[in-house]
């Protein structure tokens, strides 16, 4: 995991983003934190990255907590095997396709 200062979003724009995300899944490495982590009024960017590499089957949480300590949002990655789990289990999760930018800024 860490700051790779290469914009996710920008992989079919930018050479080396494309040319980073291209070795990373050649390697199994598959990218867990798939939304902007740093939004201001006139960009996002996903600069914050987490890889797992794994071979063994996961439950896999991940994503990050909207909290203003610094410009960038906490990422966070639970890992837990699937024979742990309970039985039921209730997910939450953000509606994405129904996002909408300027209610999120003014919250």
């Amino acid at each position: 995991m860490g700051d790779f200062n290469l914009d996710l979003l920008k992989y079919d724009s930018h050479f080396n983003t494309d040319n980073f995300l291209n070795i990373m899944l050649s390697n199994h490495f598959q990218p867990h934190i798939v939304q902007p982590t740093r939004i201001t009024d006139h960009s996002s960017t996903l600069i914050d990255n987490v890889f797992l590499n794994s071979i063994a089957e996961f439950f896999i949480v991940s994503g990050n907590l909207i909290y203003d300590l610094s410009d960038h949002f906490p990422n966070f990655l639970i890992i837990n095997n699937y024979r742990n789990l309970p039985n039921k289990i209730e997910l939450f999760r953000q509606d994405y396709p129904n996002f909408n930018e300027n209610l999120f800024v003014e919250e």
